[in-house]
């Protein structure tokens, strides 16, 4: 069934004991079961390697329990292990009626995740709310226009990037509670990439900057990652937190407008045209001369554009 793979992970013992699987009970040996590991020892002698095995099979029963999100009565799962590993003793439950119980859990398990996960979400957004609303009291704060708050820590002199540039930069990325999930600063290298090709919260936030500014900034989880975040480094809804300085600007090279040339064209032809008195005392075979000289400047802004576009 579809739901063994995952009862295998949030169960993993049940396969250790065989206690989720179908056939009968297995044999066990009467001597491990009364042995002197008596279930009410709280201080089990861990240098018997029956009490050590006994022990770190316990913990890794209680890692899986731990990790079911919704009620359990802790002395119903303790009696059931002993009536499973106990051939004294009887199983309360066929395997059928186990495996529906199991299902019956999972869905639980599901329900109260996916209620968590909504709760935490519609929290993380009521305290990003609050929180915006008491930052833009400080009057060293700015705003971009969409939305991301900044104070300048260092300011530059420098261009400012548009949205086609490639910038450089040196950032600490963290959440509200002050969990770093990045740090280029520590890694001792700077990040290199086009402004489009970030989230929206950095492209708003660089346009505004210039070359040589560190600021720090709040961006909102609308402008960052949003509902779907960035499991497990950030959550549903989460704020992003960054210092970002702004090293180098690399402007996108523009194409030669062959308009914006044209001028220059008139600038060659009047010089030319002065010559051009001398020029009747001869066979005027000069004017047809011109022409092609003419087709060369035209040619000019051409010839430029793959230049400029690399």
């Amino acid at each position: 069934m579809k739901f063994k793979p995952i009862l295998s992970i949030v169960l993993p013992i049940c396969g250790v004991m065989v206690a989720c699987g179908g056939g009968e009970k297995p044999a066990v040996e009467p001597a491990p079961v009364a042995a002197p590991v008596a279930a009410d020892s709280s201080k089990p002698d861990l240098g018997n390697p029956v009490d050590r095995y006994s022990y770190a099979l316990g913990m890794d029963l209680g890692k899986a329990v731990a990790n079911v999100n919704v009620p359990l009565n802790i002395p119903v799962l303790m009696g059931a292990i002993k009536d499973q590993v106990d051939s004294s003793r009887s199983v309360l439950m066929s395997d059928s009626a186990s495996e529906s119980a199991l299902q019956d859990l999972l869905l639980q398990m599901q329900k109260k995740k996916e209620a968590d996960d909504k709760a935490q979400a519609q929290k993380a957004l009521d305290e990003q709310t609050k929180f915006f609303a008491e930052n833009a009291k400080d009057t060293t704060v700015k705003k971009t226009p969409k939305g991301v708050q900044y104070k300048m820590l260092k300011a530059g002199a420098g261009i400012s990037p548009k949205t086609g540039d490639k910038v450089q930069v040196h950032y600490v990325g963290s959440l509200l509670d002050g969990t770093e999930f990045d740090n280029s600063v520590k890694r001792g290298e700077p990040l290199e990439f086009p402004v489009d090709a970030v989230i929206e919260g950095w492209q708003d936030l660089l346009q505004v900057m210039k070359e040589g500014d560190k600021v720090k900034a709040w961006i909102p989880s609308a402008l960052a990652y949003g509902e779907a975040g960035v499991p497990p480094m950030i959550p549903a809804n989460a704020m992003l937190v960054f210092e970002v300085e702004l090293l180098k600007v690399f402007a996108e090279v523009p194409a030669i407008d062959s308009a914006a040339v044209a001028p220059a064209a008139p600038t060659t032809e009047p010089a030319k045209a002065e010559t051009k008195p001398a020029a009747e005392k001869k066979p005027e075979a000069k004017p047809a001369e011109a022409k092609p000289t003419e087709k060369k400047t035209e040619a000019k802004p051409a010839e430029a554009k793959p230049a400029a576009k690399k």
